[in-house]
């Protein structure tokens, strides 16, 4: 039988970050589990790559930082491509969502981010096709920016690999040994693999990972997002930033030579892969014309959709499962597993080594049973 020190089921960004921090602290023998036939099949290659950092929950804006922090300026052993294009951020409010903005600025001084809250004028300076939008002011955020979502997934897998870990594809687990109570081996299609430590960076097949260990399943829930591909009359600028309406939640960001575009839909569905619902096209239309009006004739070139994972809470889950030793999540990463994704890897090795702070207390799936 196979064996293996820490068995991590999923290569997105969760468990490949991981498995990079497991071997940089000298646990070689790491195997990497992944269903698909390559890496980021999934959430980990189908999001809009958006390095946002002030987010609402403080503890995950710190790892947001950290995270930008550690894509702009990587490990020399990562690729030598730039990971990061700094185009900043304007997250845009009507008058009722500008204490908000405010907010948002009072949150990045607190995390080291010097900010900015500007007038309509001022925003549609940034981004012409702003001018006449109905918003009363926009928070600028320089520090933001875009990810080459694909370069720095390899480097976290090939970062590990160089450390001693495997990377398995088309190798789904199907079952889940116990022995009194804690991680024995995990079975799959291609043998069983014996290991005292499971990692669960499944994604939004983490509550399927977990009913096969026998942990609770039923908290964690997928929910589809759509992104669209659109061409737009107006001149588009490469290096705008992209532009978030708060109020309405509709963003775009410049690709290529249109926008990639979403609505921001959240519908709950399950782990299994999703199909485009030609009926998001109708809430996209809507929101662009109330939000961007300058907008409202763009024409949709592609569509494709992902699945983004939450707990009831809607906090990151990372840590020890109380119940099941030797079981460990990483995870509920709600759309923002790219940006965190470093210090999320830091926090997730930390947990299979069983060290403790406040930082792996506050993300523990302890709350949750």
């Amino acid at each position: 039988m196979d064996t293996a020190d820490v068995v991590i089921v999923g290569a997105g960004f969760a468990g490949g970050a991981t498995a990079y921090h497991l071997t940089r602290r000298g646990i070689r023998n790491v195997l990497v589990l992944e269903r698909e036939a390559v890496a980021g099949m999934h959430a980990s290659g189908r999001n809009a790559a958006l390095a946002f950092q002030v987010l609402s929950d403080a503890a995950e804006a710190r790892l947001a930082v950290e995270g930008v922090r550690f894509i702009a300026s990587p490990p020399d052993e990562f690729t030598a491509v730039p990971l990061l294009r700094r185009c900043g951020s304007l997250l845009v409010a009507q008058v009722d969502g500008v204490p908000q903005l405010q907010r948002a600025q009072r949150d990045a001084l607190q995390l080291g981010l010097e900010c900015e809250i500007l007038s309509p004028e001022e925003a549609a300076e940034r981004v012409p096709v702003l001018a006449g939008a109905p918003f009363a002011a926009a928070f600028w955020n320089r520090h933001d920016g875009i990810v080459d979502i694909h370069e720095l997934l390899q480097s976290f897998l090939a970062g590990a690999r160089r450390g001693g870990a495997r990377v398995e594809f088309r190798r789904a687990v199907t079952a889940v040994r116990t022995a009194h109570g804690r991680i024995s081996a995990v079975e799959t299609e291609r043998g069983a693999v014996e290991t005292r430590c499971l990692v669960n960076a499944a994604g939004a097949w983490a509550g399927e990972v977990n009913r096969l260990a026998g942990a609770v399943r039923s908290v964690v829930g997928p929910r589809r997002r759509h992104l669209f591909l659109t061409l737009a009359d107006s001149p588009i600028r490469r290096d705008w930033p992209f532009v978030w309406h708060n109020d309405l939640d509709v963003y775009f960001r410049p690709e290529g030579e249109g926008l990639l575009m979403s609505p921001c839909d959240t519908t709950p569905h399950p782990p299994r892969e999703p199909v485009v619902d030609d009926a998001v096209q109708h809430l996209l239309a809507q929101k662009v014309a109330r939000a961007f009006p300058a907008l409202a004739s763009v024409r949709i070139a592609s569509s494709w959709c992902c699945l983004r994972t939450f707990v009831r809470d809607e906090r990151f889950v990372i840590g020890r499962d109380p119940q099941i030793e030797g079981l460990v999540w990483v995870g509920a990463l709600g759309g923002h597993g790219m940006t965190t994704s470093p210090a999320v890897g830091r926090l997730g090795a930390a947990a299979v080594l069983r060290e403790s702070s406040a930082e792996l207390e506050y993300f523990s799936p302890a709350r949750l049973m």
